[in-house]
């Protein structure tokens, strides 16, 4: 006869067998015995809500910790999201004020008219195409101490369109000088172009050095001028010799001869032991073309020039200042 296992025992396992944690033989007698002992399954039961209530509240503050964890990542990815925006506005708001308000610095101008007034350069000039308006200047410091204008542009928009610009500035302390699109401007007031700064660079010793040679006569600007040429270069004995043999034909015989007059008088000049330049050329005539050939000396420039020819190769100032008793080139241009 099967025995009853008393209420002590059962009891004592309950929270086991609420825990499911007995075995399956145990789990039919604490059954069996919960069918016939109304008292031992009212404490089972208890004990069973008692358990359940856990598990739910767990659930619930499980469920709150997960919801916070949610909003804390909602704030921060918003704190985030609001940040990346104001970055983003920050640098375009930087981006636009540069393009339009303040600008950056532009090559692409010309210059048409520098004069001293004074104390004073006044110079203005004309942007390139429409892509670009004036904005302002500034005077930078070079590294030799000489100051240089800086023409800031930006891009065209409703409040500006303008692409011109005329300037006051003054002039430089004494000793100084200020260098405008390529043109210096002395304390004194003098200017010295672009063209006779770079001529004075390309000061040339000696007529043998070929590429030298080259290198004044390129900023010269023979061939822009007057066309293509074949060099020709006489060294064996004094006067020493240049020859410009042209290939293009010529309408006006006499608009070309002066023309090579004014650049053979700027060779001999600034070619140390130069002593003649000559010219070979092909002119169109009613009777078909005629070749002609000219040669211009060291003396004849000295007195169109009205003083030694060698004597304006000395300097920049002097270089200017044969450039406008010639009339190549207008002072500032």
């Amino acid at each position: 006869m099967k025995q009853n296992i008393p209420c002590e025992l059962i009891r004592d396992l309950l929270p086991l067998y609420v825990d499911g944690l007995t075995s399956e033989a145990s789990n039919r007698e604490i059954k069996e015995h919960l069918e016939t002992c109304g008292s031992c399954r009212e404490r089972y039961e208890r004990m069973k809500r008692e358990l359940e209530g856990e598990g739910i509240a767990a659930l619930a503050e499980e469920t709150r910790e997960i919801d916070y964890l949610k909003k804390v990542r909602r704030r921060g990815l918003r704190k985030m999201l609001l940040t990346a925006a104001g970055i983003l506005a920050a640098v375009a708001l930087a981006i636009f004020v540069k393009l339009f308000v303040i600008g950056f610095p532009v090559d692409s101008y010309l210059i048409t008219y520098m004069d001293v007034y004074e104390d004073t350069v006044r110079v203005g000039g004309v942007f390139y195409g429409s892509a670009q308006c004036y904005s302002r200047y500034r005077l930078a410091e070079q590294k030799d101490g000489t100051q240089k204008l800086v023409i800031y542009g930006t891009l065209p928009s409703p409040w500006n369109r303008d692409g011109a610009f005329n300037l006051e500035v003054e002039l430089p302390e004494p000793g100084g000088a200020l260098e405008i699109g390529g043109a210096r401007i002395l304390s004194d007031g003098t200017v010295i172009s672009k063209l006779a700064g770079d001529l004075y660079r390309a000061k040339n010793p000696y007529i043998g050095d070929a590429s030298a040679d080259g290198r004044l006569a390129g900023a010269l600007g023979i061939g822009t001028g007057l066309g293509s040429y074949q060099n020709q270069l006489q060294t064996s004995k004094e006067p020493y010799g240049w020859t410009f043999h042209f290939e293009d034909g010529v309408s006006n015989s006499a608009v070309f001869e002066e023309q090579m007059e004014r650049y053979a008088c700027v060779l001999l000049a600034l070619t140390g032991n130069l002593g003649e330049v000559s010219w070979s050329y092909t002119v169109e005539t009613e009777s078909g073309p005629v070749k002609r050939e000219r040669t211009v000396t060291e003396q004849e420039c000295e007195k169109r020039l009205g003083a030694p020819v060698k004597s304006f190769g000395e300097s920049p100032e002097r270089v200017q200042e044969m450039l406008n008793i010639l009339g190549l080139e207008r002072p500032g241009m």
